[in-house]
């Protein structure tokens, strides 16, 4: 097997379903996702664990953007997997914002809201010739196949000199590392957990600074910064716990309280959520257009 990003040689990992490549170090998965098929999760509970957090977060990043992007009247900024919406709504106080959402009725819910969202996957559900200035990927990424494909798609629908932006989990993460420590000692449910096993969407890849680096050069992109962002917050972790390690409600407070103790150090080890911004190389629409038809 060869990676997807740096085509060197991809290693056996922790799990049948789990692997690694050698150079730059991205990790990938052979899970399948299963969006609006058989497998529903409770939307409601999911939401309602994630909505501090997220909310939290967003608000951090759009602040970010705003100093390395200044947004103009005519911004125009597409999220790819919007989901609920809480991010547009944010957003489109400073950006002309476009959503597209796979899932069906998380769909209809965000388009309820009065928010500008298409049902279905990208690209297929934009018009050619359609462009922004700004393509947001929030938690997504990770979930969806041929990722190179993805970027190459994104520099078609991208005004010249736009951006990339890249929220997802990193695997040099603290809660990430401590699962593959406990699952080379035979215990994976956390493991699991963090590649969301049996869920409708879960991740494909786990990304890193290097690996992205490679994706960018690979698709007509340079790497221009990146920030990090917390992957807890204490208000509401039990609940979070709770529904996204399916454990008891006593287990998850118990948890919950030995997190809170190891804050300080969790907030040393490594951060488990990154952003990173990648600009639209000029000249490159020969190297996207390769990748596209590859």
């Amino acid at each position: 097997m060869q990676c997807d990003l740096c085509g060197s040689a991809m290693e056996f990992g922790l799990t049948r379903w789990h692997t690694r490549c050698r150079c730059c170090h991205l990790e990938r998965s052979s899970l399948s996702p299963d969006i609006n098929g058989l497998n529903v999760m409770d939307e409601s509970e999911r939401a309602a664990a994630l909505h501090a957090l997220r909310i939290q977060n967003f608000s951090t990043l759009l602040a970010w953007l705003a100093r390395e992007c200044p947004p103009t009247p005519s911004s125009r900024m597409l999220e790819v997997g919007c989901a609920h919406g809480w991010f547009m709504e944010q957003a489109r106080t400073q950006y002309c914002v476009q959503g597209i959402e796979p899932d069906t009725t998380i769909a209809n819910q965000a388009m309820a809201k009065g928010l500008d969202v298409r049902q279905g996957f990208f690209p297929s559900a934009l018009a050619e010739g359609e462009v922004f200035d700004i393509i947001v990927f929030n938690d997504v990424l990770e979930h969806i196949p041929d990722v190179r494909a993805v970027l190459a798609h994104c520099h078609a629908h991208l005004t010249a000199g736009g951006h990339v932006v890249i929220n997802a989990p990193d695997s040099r993460g603290c809660f990430y590392r401590a699962s593959k420590w406990l699952a080379r000692l035979g215990r994976l449910r956390s493991f699991e957990r963090m590649w969301q096993l049996g869920l409708p969407s879960p991740h494909l890849y786990y990304f890193n600074t290097r690996a992205i680096a490679k994706l960018a050069q690979a698709t007509g992109f340079t790497l221009e910064k990146s920030i990090v962002l917390p992957a807890i917050l204490t208000r509401g972790l039990a609940r979070r716990i709770h529904y996204a390690g399916g454990m008891s409600e006593h287990k998850a407070y118990f948890l919950a309280g030995c997190i809170r103790i190891l804050m300080p150090l969790i907030k040393i080890s490594g951060h488990d959520i990154r952003v990173w911004l990648l600009k639209k190389h000029p000249n490159s629409n020969e190297s996207k257009a390769a990748v596209i038809s590859s």
